[in-house]
């Protein structure tokens, strides 16, 4: 009202009625315990104290319009920031997200491979790959899969050795061997990969001295080292299911066992705004679901023994 000077002007701008533009001032005057307009020989004009309140009012309006700005082209934005720890990012998401871009181009993605657990809520990511307890730090969040392990080795080191024929055999070969550390988080130990004991005592071969073995913090260096002919490990079944494919690894038993815990996705409030937010969450969800530990094939390799 005060730039366009009539009441009527300032509704028909607004797109309300003069009389409901009226009631908004009233309000807003017994709320500042001022007048702020004023009759005058030329219709309504500003007093003393509706001008003071104006430059101030300019200016959040504003701030406002250019907030309602940001938030639409940040809602409209094709790029998606998932987060996930390291050796996931390393191992299997990055080649996963490659698929995503072929389905759907004109999408983008920034992957933030980071051991931390970010913020979602504070805009810090909009998807979280986590692992176990972890995920309870998110407000929204659903199991993706339980992975899997089971001993590689490439086909470099297994020309140099003898092949294990039975699990027993592995204790003559050079072994590697994976430990994220002890730790309990949300209230719940954060447990790591199953360890050669434990696989070797699933096989049958109980009370073994497990030899002497180069261990690694993080599951990617691991699988590098074993690539390179260093020794067999103990492998996650996501992150070694192309090096499978394309014979840098070759697996040498059916054994395998579960991880301790399963990975979850979690998600922003705003993740799902998002043009593909939605489809993003579907995709992943599917695409994942050949990871997951088969149980039928574990109760009946339990059944038939080592």
């Amino acid at each position: 009202m005060g730039r366009c000077g009539a009441i009527g002007a300032a509704a028909e701008e607004l797109g309300v009625t003069p009389g409901a533009c009226t009631q908004q001032i009233k309000l807003l005057e017994r709320y500042l315990s001022v007048r702020l307009v004023q009759r005058s020989g030329r219709g309504v004009e500003l007093t003393r104290w509706g001008s003071i309140y104006l430059q101030y009012a300019t200016r959040a309006m504003e701030e406002l319009r250019v907030g309602a700005k940001e938030v639409e082209l940040a809602r409209r934005s094709n790029e998606m920031t998932v987060s996930t720890f390291p050796s996931v990012a390393n191992r299997w998401l990055a080649a996963l997200l490659f698929e995503w871009q072929v389905r759907y181009p004109g999408s983008s993605i920034r992957i933030e491979a980071w051991d931390p657990e970010p913020q979602l809520e504070e805009n810090e990511a909009d998807f979280r790959i986590s692992y176990g307890p972890r995920c309870r730090s998110h407000q929204r969040y659903k199991r993706l899969f339980t992975d899997y392990v089971f001993p590689v080795a490439s086909p470099s080191l297994l020309s140099r050795i003898v092949r294990p024929v039975n699990p027993r055999d592995v204790l003559a070969a050079p072994l590697l061997c994976v430990d994220w550390g002890a730790d309990y988080i949300y209230g719940s130990e954060y447990l790591g990969p199953p360890s050669w004991k434990e696989w070797l005592a699933a096989c049958g071969v109980r009370s073994a001295r497990v030899p002497s073995a180069l261990t690694f913090s993080l599951s990617a260096a691991a699988l590098d080292a074993a690539i390179e002919g260093q020794g067999i490990v103990l492998a996650q079944h996501s992150m070694v299911e192309r090096a499978l494919s394309a014979g840098l690894l070759h697996r040498l038993f059916e054994r395998a066992l579960p991880m301790p815990e399963p990975y979850y996705l979690a998600w922003s409030g705003a993740a799902l705004d998002k043009p593909r937010g939605r489809t993003f969450l579907s995709w992943l969800t599917e695409a994942t679901r050949r990871l997951d530990w088969p149980i039928a094939e574990e109760q009946s390799a339990q059944r038939k023994g080592p």
